[in-house]
């Protein structure tokens, strides 16, 4: 059964309203029309992130990224920060595996200000030594709060490091730190010297503009940038995959199962295959209706609570890590027992009535519902752009996702039985 047109409907194709062009210096350009607001976002995506990083400077683009909002030749330190704000405007930054990200949101009168003061943080700034002693500490304090205590943070670093290794999706977006506490200036400025260059970016300008005035005040802004060579400095790093269990006791109030199986990275030849997976994992659990809630949480109440994690579009290889939290009385091993069973039981029964057509349409909603945002809009163009992925796949997903049949499902399904994985326990401390 097709999914309802009025669903399909929903989304502006991107094909209608997205200008791409490549400046001379190899700046990549997407412009990305929507009228239906006077405000524009305006962002610039760097290809690198964790996974371009190795042992000995972990967490370095993220602390590049603190540094970007210091001051430059032409600015003081917070200076592009209050006259964003001055315009009415916010703006922010962000570190990711594959990339690192700076948008402005703006009415579209203030675009010539935006671009004037993003470009010259490409090229123009400045490493204060005191401004970056600053900076290493206030990121170490982003590690302590939001990984070495939080339980559930310290253990997915666990499993990130025994399934990949200190190398591509295994190394921490924010560092380890001892290596937070080795990083130099020095290497900092190597680091954005040799990322930081127009040929390794890719400006995206999504909302209400005029497509001949941004254009030329991209060129005026960015045109006079050299292209650079741009150098791998990632380290070749042997590891293979343990499978050992990984337990530990801390600060929750229920113990917690982790079961964490490796997924193969995103590849267009493969794209109908990596679907039919984020359509299994919506359909055990994307939502009230899904059959982790509806089976173990509802029915059996093994569960206290369930979820999945996964990156849809991975640039490497990365992991799918289902989990959750058995209730009072019923042993963890238990649940471990149960989430599985639930993908066998899948594969011997099947699809209920209208479960399918259900899934298919939840997870639409849920993705393509979100493109109302022109903020989200250009944060999924960037996103695929960084890892080298076509935005045209935001066209094709409605029919990529309907072409999906039970079959495909239970074949997903068979990989999730056969596969090893590792599984990991968190306890409460005594």
């Amino acid at each position: 059964m097709s999914l309802m047109p009025s669903l399909a409907e929903s989304s502006m194709k991107f094909s209608d309203r997205i200008e791409e062009y490549v400046l001379a210096n190899g700046l990549k350009v997407i412009l990305i029309e929507d009228k239906r607001s006077p405000a524009i976002v305006s962002s610039i995506w760097y290809n690198v992130g964790s996974s371009y990083e190795y042992s000995g400077v972990s967490g370095i683009s993220h602390v590049l990224e603190h540094m970007m909002f210091k001051g430059t030749k032409n600015t003081l330190p917070g200076d592009f920060s209050k006259r964003i704000k001055e315009v009415g405007g916010s703006e922010n930054a962000f570190t990711g595996r594959d990339f690192t990200g700076y948008y402005q949101k703006i009415h579209k009168d203030y675009l010539e200000l935006s671009l004037k003061l993003e470009s010259d943080r490409m090229s123009n700034i400045l490493f204060s030594e005191e401004e970056f002693k600053k900076e290493v500490e206030v990121v170490k304090e982003e590690r302590r709060l939001r990984t070495d205590d939080k339980p559930i943070s310290k253990i997915f670093e666990k499993i990130g490091l025994q399934a990949f290794g200190m190398k591509d999706y295994g190394i921490p977006i924010i560092g380890t730190m001892d290596d937070l506490n080795r990083i130099k200036i020095d290497d900092l400025k190597k680091w954005y010297a040799n990322y930081y260059v127009p040929n390794n970016a890719t400006l995206i300008l999504a909302g209400n503009f005029e497509s001949n005035n941004a254009k030329s005040l991209i060129k005026k802004y960015y045109g006079n940038y050299s292209k650079q060579k741009v150098i791998d400095y990632s380290k070749v790093n042997m590891h293979e995959i343990s499978f050992n269990e990984i337990t530990a006791k801390d600060k929750v109030s229920q113990p917690m199962i982790l079961l964490s199986f490796k997924n193969k990275s995103f590849s267009v030849e493969d794209k109908k295959e990596l679907y039919a997976m984020e359509l299994l994992l919506e359909l055990m659990d994307g939502g009230l209706s899904s059959r982790f809630t509806k089976n173990l949480i509802d029915d059996s109440k093994i569960a206290l609570n369930t979820f999945i994690s996964y990156d849809s579009y991975s640039r490497k290889d990365s992991l799918i890590t289902l989990g959750g939290s058995p209730r009072t009385g019923v042993k963890p091993e238990d649940l471990r027992t149960a989430l599985i069973n639930e993908f066998s039981i899948f594969i011997k029964n099947g699809l209920k009535k209208n479960e399918l057509l259900n899934t298919k349409s939840r997870l639409l909603a849920n993705n393509i519902y979100k493109f109302d945002s022109v903020f989200y809009q250009a944060m999924q163009v960037g996103m695929l752009e960084t890892k080298n992925l076509d935005w045209r796949l935001l066209d094709e997903y409605v029919n990529d996702i309907d072409s999906i049949t039970e079959k495909d499902l239970i074949n997903a399904a068979k990989k999730i039985v056969s596969s090893d994985y590792i599984y990991s326990l968190i306890e409460p401390a005594p």
